[in-house]
């Protein structure tokens, strides 16, 4: 579907709805990550999933109409990355924490985005964009931590993850006027050579791949990067990376409903006021807005 025919309402309704499924998807893949992990290191598993997202778009690199940009690839270099850092950040934290407290702990880019761009662009955030932030965390807060304990190394190394996905959710704002489809390719190839530079020079490759284990890599390298990461970049394309941050954010009500139907776990009522936190969120993201304030005048507002 060619977004650009469809009016602005629509485009802006498609790309929450691709941010959202986004969101789904990624909670799903807390568990399938923490169980890769007790077969494959972190720097590996990282390089076969952007290697897997890389080729299946790389045929947009070789489009007569569309050819390849120098900024476009500076743009795949500088969100590759950011995206690689953090992602190897979480991923290596997940070792020492649980998947609902990594959920939870990496939702922090939801306030630090419209703080980023306050300080980036002079773009101010709306009051109602914060207070939907900050009943985002809430949510995500009673769905996760259930009881767990205190803070550990791999919760520091999540937090990290946060702040870094904030800078990559920027960097992506920042070259959205680029073919979203190669600036994404390019993002997973270089992420997907820093990780295995990572590998080679530090982890020992898997000696052998169980059926469960290439399931697993499956669902992280099509499902997790191919398809979430591209309907994020087109969501942050057509939406803003505030709203983008908020959507994708969802991954952790969406990792405990998936626990709910899959591992048995109990839904408490607790976990009910959290989902009912993070709906009013997103409903609150959405009610009409005055354009942006502009502190510099140096930037304008979109």
């Amino acid at each position: 579907m060619d977004m650009m025919k469809l009016n602005e309402k629509a485009r802006r309704a498609l790309a929450n709805c691709m941010l959202l499924i986004t969101g789904a998807i990624w909670g799903g893949g807390f568990v399938v990550m923490k169980n890769a992990l007790g077969s494959i290191s972190t720097n590996y598993l990282l390089a076969i999933r952007f290697t897997m997202g890389a080729l299946g778009l790389c045929y947009t690199l070789f489009s007569k109409n569309r050819p390849l940009q120098k900024r476009t690839l500076l743009g795949g270099l500088v969100t590759g990355f950011c995206l690689y850092a953090a992602f190897a950040v979480q991923t290596y934290g997940l070792i020492f924490t649980t998947a609902g407290k990594s959920a939870l702990i990496t939702a922090v880019y939801v306030v630090l985005v419209p703080l980023a761009l306050w300080l980036w662009k002079g773009l101010r955030p709306a009051k109602r964009v914060m207070v939907a932030a900050l009943l985002m965390l809430c949510g995500i807060a009673l769905l996760s931590l259930q009881g767990e304990g205190g803070i550990n190394i791999g919760d520091v190394l999540t937090l990290l993850c946060g702040a870094l996905y904030a800078v990559h959710i920027c960097a992506v704002d920042n070259f959205a006027d680029l073919d979203v489809m190669q600036l994404t390719c390019l993002q997973f190839a270089f992420a997907a050579g820093f990780a295995w530079l990572g590998g080679l020079c530090f982890e020992t490759f898997p000696s052998s791949f169980t059926p469960s284990m290439i399931g697993e890599l499956a669902y992280c390298g099509i499902a997790a990067t191919l398809l979430a990461l591209t309907m994020m970049n087109v969501g942050i394309k057509y939406a803003s990376p505030t709203y983008a941050s908020l959507f994708m954010s969802t991954e952790s009500a969406f990792g405990c409903l998936f626990g709910v139907l899959f591992l048995g776990e109990i839904f408490t009522g607790r976990m009910a006021l959290g989902c009912l936190l993070i709906l009013t969120a997103l409903v609150l993201s959405q009610l009409p807005q005055k354009q942006a304030v502009v502190v510099s005048p140096s930037y304008e507002s979109e």
